[in-house]
């Protein structure tokens, strides 16, 4: 079998044993009281932190919404814009001037803008410039497309930078006739205006709504991008923003554009960028900064969170407390007097108002359980002083009535004449004699429920060696190998019996005509609360004493009839083996003596 564990195993284990651990803390009554404590504040500590996360994130957007906002507002200001240039060129067209009046004209509409615009002009019906004003001589031609499709209609077209391709100018177109000196129609014609996407925070009036979008360092930055957001330029001529917006914005904006988005923005640690698309499709860039009411309200949050974290842990460690003197203490004062109780000590613990109601009454009944416990006790130990009292009382006397009867045996067994008869007396007188020797251990030594059988078997087997005769002579060795081992008097009984007969048998036959020898008797404790007793000679074997002295032959079967029947009462399998003499050899199943007998 393998000794290395599956990963599956170890799992388990550590699962086992993470959920022992928890099992553990919440065994107690402080782990649960606490769990209490949680389970009541979570839904108030849940509601507070949905609020709070709520407007965190709140705070953490509005950059956001204030950069998507911005994008609205450029369009707005783009159409706005575009919507008044249209409407002024069509007052224009409606003048019916000629050549020379129109372009005084233009040159009115230039100045009362203040050069905003880079050039007005006036083109034939195929897009020829016959009079122009303003700074700009490289404009793009004016082409079919751009041109209106009917009368009253407004062209538009976007103009990039030649050099960035980022989209720098609107130019708006108009129809018009072009009247001769009479103020009649002569011919059609177009008044275009370019107007430059860029704004200028220097020439606008001081109501102008766009000043909140152009501030110099203020919290809002804009770009214009090109049609692939590689290329970038401010949307405020004279703020002093930066030219360029940092690299993985751009990244980012071209990943945006890509994917076809009209309008998105994205939220970062120090503010929010959004690109989207206004006016004739062009993409902005706006970026916002956090003010510091959102800086501020993000560090609320941070203490906020932080402090709350406080309040409950101090909150816990109260409770915890209170309930270390106001429950868990008394609990413990009355756990450890029962412990105290339990080894034998006394009961004492005092009632007072620390104690809960609860634990008050457990602790009054258990001093009135303890104290009816106590008078029980008393009297079961009376009891059993009596009892045994009473029992050596009967193990005394059943030694005396035991040895009364072996006198008895034994004076019987001297008036008899016949030999084979007072043998039997004789072996009858042993076996009262070793169970008299039995009861005397049990009476002598105080050991009502166990017995020593060391001694107990040396001083048997003495014994019998002194009945036959033996003791003084030093014919036969005798060689006790007991170890120091207790045994029940209901193992007991059986095996003294079955010593006496083995050994009588052994001393009287195994050696004939005063042939010399070793008795060898011997009890050992096995593994598995097993026992052996051996007693083994190295006389002439039983062998030769079936075939030298028939006479014997009934009392040795008398004797070998009890020794199986012992063993078998014993539950023990027993051997006998004739080589070099005679050897018994069992093995029998050691009762242990009970907890509470062995109990002093």
């Amino acid at each position: 079998m393998s000794v290395f564990r599956s990963p599956g195993q170890g799992r388990q284990g550590r699962h086992r044993s993470l959920f022992t651990r928890i099992g553990r803390v919440f065994d107690a009554v402080r782990g649960r009281m606490m769990a209490i404590i949680l389970l009541a504040a979570t839904p108030i500590a849940m509601i507070g932190a949905v609020q709070a996360w709520h407007s965190y994130h709140n705070t953490l957007e509005a950059p956001g919404y204030r950069t998507d906002l911005a994008v609205a507002r450029i369009d707005l200001e783009l159409r706005h814009e575009s919507e008044h240039l249209g409407s002024l060129l069509r007052a224009v067209s409606r003048m019916r001037l000629d050549d020379g009046g129109l372009h005084r004209m233009l040159e009115l509409v230039q100045s009362l803008t203040g050069q905003h615009y880079s050039q007005i002009a006036l083109t034939d019906d195929r897009g020829n410039i016959l009079t122009a004003v303003g700074r700009m001589t490289d404009v793009i031609p004016l082409t079919v497309d751009d041109m209106p499709r009917f009368q009253g209609d407004i062209g538009m077209r976007v103009i990039t930078d030649p050099l960035t391709n980022v989209p720098a100018f609107f130019r708006i177109t108009v129809a018009t006739m072009i009247s001769d000196d009479m103020g009649r129609p002569a011919r059609a014609g177009y008044l275009a205006a370019v107007m430059p996407l860029s704004w200028r925070s220097s020439i606008l009036q001081s109501s102008d709504p766009r000043l909140d979008l152009l501030q110099q360092n203020g919290p809002i930055e804009i770009w214009v991008l090109d049609a692939r957001a590689r290329m970038a330029a401010p949307l405020c001529a004279d703020c002093n923003w930066v030219t360029r917006p940092p690299a993985r914005i751009m990244q980012w904006a071209r990943a945006m554009m890509a994917q076809g988005h009209e309008q998105v923005h994205v939220t970062l640690s120090d503010g929010a960028f959004s690109v989207g698309r206004v006016l004739g499709g062009v993409h902005v860039l706006t970026m916002t900064r956090r003010n510091a009411g959102e800086r501020h309200a993000v560090v609320m949050f941070a203490i906020s969170l932080v402090s709350s974290g406080l309040l409950l842990l101090v909150g816990l460690l109260g409770a915890s407390k209170s309930a270390d003197v106001l429950v868990i203490t008394p609990l413990r004062r009355l756990t450890a007097s029962v412990n105290q109780w339990q080894l034998g000590g006394m009961y004492e613990v005092r009632s007072n108002w620390a104690m809960p109601l609860e634990v008050r009454q457990l602790a009054h009944a258990f001093s009135k359980a303890t104290r009816r416990l106590a008078r029980h006790e008393k009297r079961l130990e009376r009891a059993q002083v009596r009892q045994e009292l009473l029992l050596k009382e009967m193990h005394h006397r059943v030694k005396n009535n035991l040895q009364i009867v072996a006198s008895l045996l034994n004076l019987q067994a001297g008036r008899i004449r016949q030999p084979a008869a007072r043998e039997e007396f004789a072996q009858a007188r042993d076996r009262v004699r070793a169970l008299a020797t039995l009861h005397r251990y049990l009476y002598a030594d105080g050991e009502l429920y166990s017995l020593n059988m060391q001694s107990f078997v040396r001083e048997l087997c003495g014994q019998i060696m002194h009945a036959i005769g033996e003791s003084d002579e030093g014919r036969i060795t005798l060689d006790i190998r007991v170890d120091d081992l207790l045994m029940v008097p209901d193992q007991a009984v059986p095996l003294a019996l079955i010593v006496t007969e083995a050994v009588s048998n052994t001393i009287k036959y195994a050696f004939l005509d005063q042939q010399r020898g070793t008795l060898e008797v011997g009890l050992r404790a096995l593994d598995g609360g097993r026992a052996c007793l051996w007693i083994a000679d190295n006389g002439v074997g039983m062998a030769a004493v079936r075939s030298n002295a028939h006479e014997h032959e009934a009392r040795s079967g008398i004797g070998m009839q009890l020794i199986r029947g012992f063993a078998r009462q014993l539950g023990g399998n027993l051997q006998i083996f004739e080589e070099n003499g005679t050897r018994y050899v069992l093995v029998f199943p050691l009762k242990q003596p009970e907890e509470d007998e062995m109990a002093p």
